[in-house]
């Protein structure tokens, strides 16, 4: 009977070098020795946690059908491919003691956080989108929802609170969503 294969064995510093390239590998690297990563999830078959470079970044590292796939927040993962903050985490799981059964439980029950509860449209958004808060110098909204099509609504001027701003973009993005989608 064969062995379940998991993230953990199939990582190795030689697929992480040949899916970065030296370079890459050489920074992700030391962002590992460095202490530069946490961990958030860790299953048999993936594991999600955070690397902090210029600013914390969320990574994904995950195996399917023998093919490790990986996802992070930083531009270069979209322009380049394979980043040094999944070779990071990568190196960092290589260490890492295995994911016992209540990890991965727990992990597969994982219950949304208040925000997400508050907020579902923007929890679900932000997974393949993006949402900025804050003047940009360039219009008078203080919300920005975009995809990778570009600016999908703007707005969160007639507010005084963070609520109001983001319950106003909760809004927009479900209507969006209805609009376009469904």
């Amino acid at each position: 009977m064969s062995e379940k294969r998991t993230l953990q064995a199939f990582l190795s510093s030689q697929r992480l070098r040949e899916l970065a390239g030296p370079k890459v590998y050489a920074r992700g690297e030391r962002y590992s020795a460095d202490g530069h990563v946490r961990l958030h999830v860790h299953t048999w078959n993936e594991a999600i946690g955070e690397v902090t470079g210029s600013q914390p970044y969320r990574v994904g590292l995950k195996l399917a059908s023998n093919q490790l796939a990986a996802e992070c927040t930083c531009p270069a993962m979209a322009d380049y491919g394979f980043c040094k903050h999944a070779v990071a985490l990568g190196l960092y799981l290589m260490d890492a003691p295995p994911p016992t059964a209540k990890e991965s439980a727990r992990a597969r029950k994982a219950t949304p956080d208040n925000f997400a509860e508050k907020y579902p449209g923007i929890a679900g958004w932000i997974k393949d989108g993006w949402i900025e808060l804050g003047r940009d110098g360039y219009s008078t909204s203080i919300t920005r929802v975009m995809d990778e099509g570009g600016l999908v609504w703007e707005g969160g001027t007639r507010h005084k609170s963070l609520d109001g701003v983001l319950q106003e973009a909760e809004d927009a993005i479900a209507k969006w969503i209805k609009d376009n989608r469904m």
